[in-house]
């Protein structure tokens, strides 16, 4: 029941109507009995500070933030951890007093993920496709994790490079993605490619090795990613889980508590049936 003591949550993004945050984050606070409920607004990046002002005089408790906020919104909190300062985006934010306190749970929810699935990174060779907001969380998880090599391309090279400089990692030309392919042992797409259904593979995979794990931060969707996987018979695995240990791991930031993830993966299934 919503009454007058009931804390605020939020997620905002543009868009936001395809979130699964409320659903999930909503299970947990019922399941632990709290007096809290969460909602999601769409917030275009031109109106992100009047959305940040609005929070705070409304008393808002905790705001997650998603593309293509996570970097814009830094500029308003008061304090950011290590991670959201190393990778220079947060996702999760604790309002307490009247002040921001921006985390980057991003990170630890693929590192999390990486674990139940029984992915090894330490001393292999990973290969991400993609330069955006995501690939930092999961360079800096990768990073941390003592991958021996991190390559990584983009549609637009000068992206991939500029990142690689930050991070002190590879770029690789997309012409150049095949002479590692055969090295690499775990495969990261954090780009878009997949979220149309007109998408196609971005680069010629012939050298991939029947070894090579991918990892699709994409969830819900038949990607170029996933046909690759299927035709090359490699393992596959899909973003949810990211998804899920992140919102868990900002849950945690929120009460104390870190919830139940088998419950939200068998939700997710539901949602996206």
């Amino acid at each position: 029941m919503i009454n007058t003591e009931t804390k605020l949550f939020a997620i905002i993004g543009h868009p936001i109507k395809h979130s699964f945050s409320p659903v999930m984050q909503n299970a947990w606070f019922e399941k632990e009995k709290f007096n809290c409920s969460y909602l999601a607004f769409e917030v275009p990046p031109k109106s992100l500070k009047k959305a940040v002002d609005s929070f705070k005089i409304l008393g808002f408790a905790g705001i997650n933030v998603t593309v293509p906020l996570k970097t814009g919104i830094m500029k308003f909190l008061d304090y950011t951890d290590k991670a959201a300062k190393a990778i220079g985006a947060a996702n999760t934010i604790a309002v307490k007093n009247g002040k921001l306190y921006g985390y980057n749970t991003d990170h630890s929810g693929f590192s999390s993920d990486l674990i139940s699935k029984h992915i090894k990174v330490r001393n292999k060779t990973v290969f991400i496709f993609g330069a955006g907001g995501a690939s930092r969380a999961v360079i800096h998880a990768l990073k941390n994790a003592e991958a021996k090599h991190i390559y990584i391309s983009n549609r637009t090279y000068e992206k991939a490079r500029d990142l690689a400089k930050t991070f002190k990692i590879t770029a690789v030309p997309a012409e150049k993605i095949k002479t590692i392919l055969p090295e690499t042992d775990l495969l990261v797409n954090t780009s878009a490619c997949g979220m149309k259904r007109t998408d196609t593979l971005p680069f010629e995979a012939a050298g991939i090795t029947k070894n090579t794990v991918i990892y699709d931060l994409i969830y819900g969707r038949k990607t170029p990613f996933a046909k690759l996987a299927a035709e090359k018979k490699l393992k596959y695995f899909s973003g949810e889980g990211m998804l899920i240990n992140q919102g868990a791991h900002g849950f945690k930031i929120w009460t104390g508590i870190y919830p139940d993830t088998k419950s939200a993966l068998k939700l997710f299934k539901k949602y996206t049936r």
